[in-house]
């Protein structure tokens, strides 16, 4: 009996201690929300997500809420957690009520999707802003947001279409001409050359190391190879060949064929990034 009236004692003032903690918390300046903001302010972002999920779980339907799913996607960009960010992108946007405010979510959303390289799924967001018809602030932001998942995406012709309803800057469009009709190189004809002779397809793509690596490695084999033939070790020579040349010989051609697509994959990076440095400029000449 005695046993028991204590557990109701203790039972009894738990339940106080978290009443008055909650009606303390409400009273207090510092609050999870407050403290998030504090955590996050100094980089702690870890303990700036615990509070704001603290906040949301005492209180899910708080008109906060959205802007606080939202703060919680900032700090996982932050530290570079995609995945988590998107996530909590997202509620931020399912909870928001105003219109602009959605689309401020959405723009952060698809900052997000092109950091983690899903320009797909970033452009699908900006398209949803565009349709809103936000602001003329919102709808800029979003239009250069496309240009720029474009852009990454070495889609030219559809950067260079959007890029007539944000600016008419004529170095920027020259940069777009001249991506679009930058030359680029056959993966087929380095094959083919590396076939032919070893090593030369790896140089019309520019990559002269490799080049002359593979056609020392494979010559030196195919001389053990043909020298093998010519002492009459038949055996040795069809093994060597088989197992051994062959296998570097396809390689070779492989590499070629590689080689060719990481030359046109960097050239078209460096007109990118021409491109994108032109819009930065033109950007900050804007916001002065």
């Amino acid at each position: 009996m005695y046993l028991n009236r204590s557990k109701l004692t203790i039972l009894f003032l738990i339940i106080l201690l978290f009443c008055n903690d909650s009606a303390i918390a409400e009273e207090s300046p510092l609050t999870p929300l407050t403290l998030g903001d504090h955590f996050a302010k100094i980089g702690n972002y870890e303990a700036a997500i615990t509070e704001y999920k603290r906040f949301i779980f005492f209180h899910p339907d708080s008109i906060q809420t959205a802007t606080v799913y939202h703060k919680i996607g900032l700090a996982y960009r932050e530290q570079g957690f995609w995945q988590e960010a998107i996530i909590a992108m997202r509620n931020a946007v399912s909870h928001a009520f105003e219109e602009d405010t959605k689309s401020e979510y959405q723009l952060n959303l698809a900052v997000i999707l092109l950091s983690s390289q899903n320009y797909d799924l970033a452009r699908l967001e900006l398209i949803k802003v565009s349709l809103r018809h936000p602001s003329g602030t919102l709808y800029q932001r979003a239009l250069f947001l496309q240009v720029v998942a474009f852009i990454y995406q070495f889609r030219w012709e559809e950067a260079q279409a959007l890029l007539k309803d944000y600016t008419a800057d004529e170095t920027l469009d020259n940069l777009l001409n001249i991506a679009i009709n930058q030359p680029k190189k056959s993966a087929r004809i380095a094959r083919v050359l590396s076939a032919i002779l070893p090593g030369t397809g790896q140089i019309y793509a520019g990559n002269w190391r490799g080049g002359l690596n593979a056609f020392l490695l494979n010559g030196a084999l195919g001389f053990v190879a043909v020298d093998g033939i010519l002492d009459q070790n038949y055996l040795d020579a069809f093994m060597w060949t088989y197992y051994i040349f062959l296998r570097y010989y396809r390689g070779n051609v492989f590499r070629a064929g590689k080689a060719v697509d990481e030359f046109n994959d960097n050239a078209s990076r460096r007109a990118a990034d021409n491109i994108l440095k032109r819009l930065q400029t033109i950007t900050e000449t804007q916001r002065q």
